[in-house]
């Protein structure tokens, strides 16, 4: 909870305490710390940002109202009123620790950082997704990257409208980045970020503000009607919820193997196009007269990485558009031309340690159950030829699970609402950041990195470090622990 968030719950304590163990008319004293009470929720609101898990306590603190404004009141009423408001605040303080405005790990590098949402519309091609508008392709980025200020106001970590009822919270919630602060001075690598499969933009927050601040252009694509919701340049909203979830194997158990291949390659056509659309309008963008980030977007070192099937977009990307230079997957697999031919540049692929599924489960007479294993063959069986022919770099941590790669990871401390495994999501971060940002430091500023030259990781959590050279066997065993 913020600052004035507890001064209203503290505030309003005395009142509550003295109602139900004296019951006895209120001193003065304490009718002065409930109006500050009062007070303090249109400052909170104003300052801070109200949110529904606070909803209780204002209701707690509202229902105050009825003896502050008699103070000779007493009896049956006031402590009916004072037991009311007590629960009502246990309940939001139990909201606000199951759902907490949280922070996600704050960037380390040498920069401030800024951000800020564009909007571009393909004249070239049309809305394929079924059941959406017949109109033009459009796509949303959120661009962070090095800022020239460390003051102005603080970016939200999402739009209103790009939420839902319980998420809401997050559009009050303030991040570390500046809104459209001016770019610091010099030419940046630019990376782009893919969500994962109904994800949104900013979901691995913390390692795009990271990136921000050791020097790198950072754009974060949303996809329309694949993520979870986008608001577009009108103002409407186009929402991928609905849509069939490809990792997801039993919740549409009947689907074959060939149907999920083919709704994964459809999408992943649409993506690259999407992120390819990106890099022209930021090629445009750089050579314009009047745009902030005009003569600063360094499109000769270009790198791309994504989670989940984000990942796999990644790749593709990297494989099919040469400003593209390197690419990570994180924790997901390939898909599409480039899982059958592989990736002739830097690839590195950073893994949760998952339990492998029992032998034989390929042919298991449960479809979810086999087509789960025939994919996930699929997928691991392209990266490694990839990785053998081509070269690349994978790191496996123990005790993290997929959705450490995001920031769902800070939004619960309850394991049934973040995802992760067992490792803190802080200390996860902190590994995950490592590796990403001396990954895009070696092959987008030329500066060799020791962590990945090293075979003795630094990280005790890090149970596998691989590096292949093209054509060749991993130069390094397993971290034995």
């Amino acid at each position: 909870m913020r600052t004035f968030e507890w001064l209203m719950v503290v505030l309003s304590l005395p009142a509550l305490g003295w109602t139900l163990l004296a019951r006895r008319i209120w001193p003065f004293w304490i009718r002065l710390a409930t109006l500050a009470a009062l007070l303090m929720l249109p400052v909170h609101a104003w300052l801070e940002g109200a949110h529904w898990q606070m909803i209780p306590i204002y209701l707690a603190i509202l229902l105050l109202l009825l003896p502050f404004m008699r103070p000779t009141w007493s009896g049956r009423s006031v402590l009916y009123t004072a037991t009311v408001s007590m629960t009502l605040l246990v309940c939001g303080l139990a909201f606000c620790y199951t759902l907490p405005m949280f922070h996600v790990l704050s960037p380390t590098g040498p920069f401030p950082i800024a951000t800020r949402t564009l909007y571009f519309v393909d004249p070239n091609r049309q809305e394929t997704h079924p059941h959406t508008p017949h109109h033009n392709r459009e796509v949303v980025v959120q661009v962070w990257y090095p800022s020239a200020t460390r003051t102005g106001p603080h970016a939200f970590y999402r739009q209103w409208k790009e939420t839902d009822f319980r998420s809401t919270y997050q559009a009050v919630l303030k991040t570390d980045a500046i809104l459209d602060a001016p770019i610091a001075p010099g030419r940046f690598p630019v990376i782009l970020f893919n969500h994962a499969w109904r994800g949104f933009r900013n979901r691995s927050s913390y390692i795009l503000q990271e990136l921000a601040s050791q020097g790198f252009i950072v754009v974060g694509v949303s996809h329309p009607y694949n993520a979870a919701i986008v608001e577009l340049h009108d103002g409407s909203r186009a929402d991928g919820r609905t849509q069939v979830d490809l990792g997801d194997f039993y919740s549409k158990p009947t689907l074959t193997l060939e149907q999920r291949l083919n709704l994964a390659h459809n999408e992943l056509r649409i993506q690259t196009d999407d992120d390819k659309f990106v890099l022209n309008e930021f090629t445009a963008i750089d050579h314009s007269a009047t745009d902030p980030l005009a003569g600063h977007l360094d499109l000769t070192h270009v790198g791309a990485f994504g989670h989940s099937f984000g990942g796999s977009v990644s790749a593709e990307l990297a494989s099919e558009d040469q400003r593209v230079v390197s690419a990570i997957v994180l924790d997901g697999v390939l898909h599409g031309p480039v899982a059958e031919i592989g990736l002739p540049k830097p690839l590195f692929r950073i893994q949760a340690e998952a339990p492998e599924m029992p032998p034989g489960s390929e042919l298991s007479p449960i479809q979810s159950t086999r087509v789960h294993a025939q994919m996930s063959i699929l997928g691991e069986t392209a990266l490694a030829a990839s990785f053998r022919k081509f070269g690349g770099y994978q790191v496996v941590i123990r005790g993290i699970d997929h959705e450490n790669f995001s920031d769902k990871g800070f939004f619960s401390p309850f394991h049934s609402l973040s995802g992760i495994g067992t490792l803190p999501q802080s200390r996860a971060a902190t590994i995950i950041n490592a590796y990403v940002v001396a990954f895009f430091l070696q092959t987008l500023k030329a500066q060799p990195q020791p962590l990945l030259a090293n075979p003795q990781q630094p990280f005790p959590e890090v149970v596998r470090f691989q590096s292949w050279q093209s054509q060749a066997a991993p130069t390094t065993s397993p971290v034995s622990r």
